[in-house]
């Protein structure tokens, strides 16, 4: 019988397992953490799929040839960096991927009511129906519901179509729930729920999953990988044979790689992905002669944010993009759309940047209408994490920036947006951040308010990675890990985030990692 060995218990890996069982293959799963999951478990669970068969049979209208379209103008400021067959591969199978894995019994999938693509001003976008995603009933599970990852910053058991309506912002994640067959501690959503579906089923092929099990080297013969050198939970190693799926993560948590691939010191990132995401994959693949292709840290997915009490330490600020606030350097200047957490890393990440550090600056107002992450609107900031002062120029003394330069800031900041609008830097121009990263309620603009009522607050950001480095392991469109030279790894394969991105090159737009995951799965099980 045909083996494989599969490294990471996330969704790529799970699909690839899935998958590769159906086609008869005896699959074990190595997890070097203690529950099963991954990134994608604590993702957000949006799965984008062009012309799926969701949207056919709703009617809404879509097409492969838009789809290309708009990952090309999203990732135009590198066209190099896309591989062409790579990037077809992905949009024609992802469609049959999604289709598969429901009718294995993997998934049920939703469409995530009008949601849109990111850059709705690209061409080839859609306003509805490309992101999928999926609910799982965690009675379902039996034992493997306690070995699970749970995310801690979805509120796990609440819908999308629950809290959409009222804007994806931090405060929308307090709205009720309506009523169902399930209580809240059994219906699994987000990317927990996603991945519950994807676990279930292959525990239900007989997939041998082994926890604390992590993937320390490869077995290689006359140069084909035959196997992995696995380090069991006692410090024993273990030599399991067969063909290799690296279908890890990121190197969220490895000071080494993120400083070679983001240029990013411990001081000034994080992470809301789990610890397990150490660039396992990558130093696997360059044991057998695997490549890596970089992709420019500035186009990383990598957003902003802060650190918070709890595992895994770090939470994303989608406070930036409500009104009454904006973003400054050291200068006390600002110096983007700094509603758009991609603008701010486009410009903080570029090669000897001047604006890392950056700082969150805002009101009074602010404070009492939406709180801060786990802090309650009006409730009061962990004072390690923000300052207070009752002028900005003081404020700029405590935080360390030039306050007359932010006093200046906001002074030219609050008469601009009080009448809607950003001439500097064009602050709420993105038709999708003003739906849904801002605040509904507010006139004239849902992104746009002054910054003039005391006191002020200001906290320096962190760059906060998401388990998507974009940079990876070198592979063909089927997943073949290559060489430098190109040719093929014999018997070492890639699939999810470990696998670099070339099928969009710096095009990101959220879901189109869990889409290449379940994609890369099911054309490696398939190859394999």
């Amino acid at each position: 019988m045909r083996r494989a060995v599969v490294v990471g218990a996330g969704l790529a890996g799970l699909a690839t397992a899935v998958a590769a069982a159906d086609r008869g293959v005896a699959v074990t799963v190595l997890e070097k953490g203690d529950l099963a999951g991954g990134a994608a478990s604590f993702s957000g669970g949006q799965v984008w799929v062009a012309a799926n068969h969701l949207e056919a049979a709703q009617g809404i209208q879509d097409d492969l040839g838009d789809a290309e379209r708009y990952v090309r103008a999203v990732g135009a400021s590198h066209p190099e960096l896309i591989d062409d067959a790579a990037l077809h591969r992905w949009l024609t199978e992802a469609p049959r991927a999604a289709r598969y894995f429901e009718d294995a019994g993997a998934v049920t999938w939703e469409i995530i009511p009008d949601y849109p693509d990111y850059y709705q001003d690209a061409p080839g976008s859609r306003p509805t129906g490309r992101y999928l995603t999926a609910a799982y009933d965690a009675r379902r599970l039996g034992p493997w519901r306690e070995r699970l990852r749970v995310s801690p910053h979805f509120p796990v058991g609440t819908t999308y179509a629950e809290i959409l309506g009222a804007g994806l912002r931090a405060s929308a994640f307090g709205a009720a729930r309506e009523a169902d067959d399930l209580s809240r501690e059994d219906r699994l959503t987000f990317g927990t729920g996603v991945v519950a579906g994807f676990l279930a089923a292959a525990v239900e092929r007989g997939v041998d999953i082994l926890l604390e099990h992590a993937a320390v080297g490869l077995c290689v013969d006359d140069g084909r990988v035959t196997g992995v050198v696995a380090q069991t939970p006692d410090g024993a190693r273990r030599i399991l044979d067969g063909d290799v799926v690296i279908a890890t993560s990121g190197y969220d948590w490895d000071d080494e790689l993120a400083h070679d691939f983001l240029g990013l010191k411990p001081a000034d990132r994080g992470s809301v992905a789990p610890r397990t995401l150490t660039g396992d994959g990558i130093r696997l693949a360059r044991q057998a002669g695997g490549a890596v292709v970089e992709i420019p840290a500035n186009r990383v997915p990598v957003q902003v944010g802060y650190p918070v009490d709890g595992y895994p330490g770090f939470q994303v600020a989608r406070e930036h993009s409500l009104p009454h606030t904006f973003v400054v350097d050291r200068s006390g200047r600002r110096f983007c759309d700094d509603a758009v957490y991609w603008e701010i890393v486009k410009k903080t990440l570029q090669p000897g940047s001047p604006h890392l550090p950056c700082f969150m600056i805002w009101d009074s107002r602010h404070h009492r209408r939406y709180g801060l992450g786990p802090t309650p609107p009006g409730g009061t900031y962990p004072p390690e994490v923000v300052s207070s002062a009752p002028t900005l120029r003081e404020l700029g003394t405590v935080l360390g920036i030039d306050g007359e330069a932010l006093a200046a800031t906001a002074a030219r900041f609050s008469a601009a947006v009080a009448s809607g609008h950003d001439p500097e830097f064009g602050r709420g121009t993105n038709t999708t951040w003003q739906r849904f990263q801002g605040d509904p309620t507010q006139q004239p603009h849902p992104n746009l308010g002054p910054v003039d009522e005391p006191p002020f607050f200001g906290m320096r950001l962190t760059m906060v990675s998401t388990g998507i480095g974009l940079t990876g392991i070198a592979v063909d469109p089927d997943g073949q890990v290559l060489t430098a030279d190109g040719a093929p790894v014999a018997g070492l394969h890639a699939a999810g985030a470990a696998a670099a991105f070339t099928s969009s090159g710096t095009a990101y737009n959220s879901g189109f990692s869990l889409s290449r995951a379940i994609t890369l799965g099911l054309l490696v099980a398939e190859r394999l």
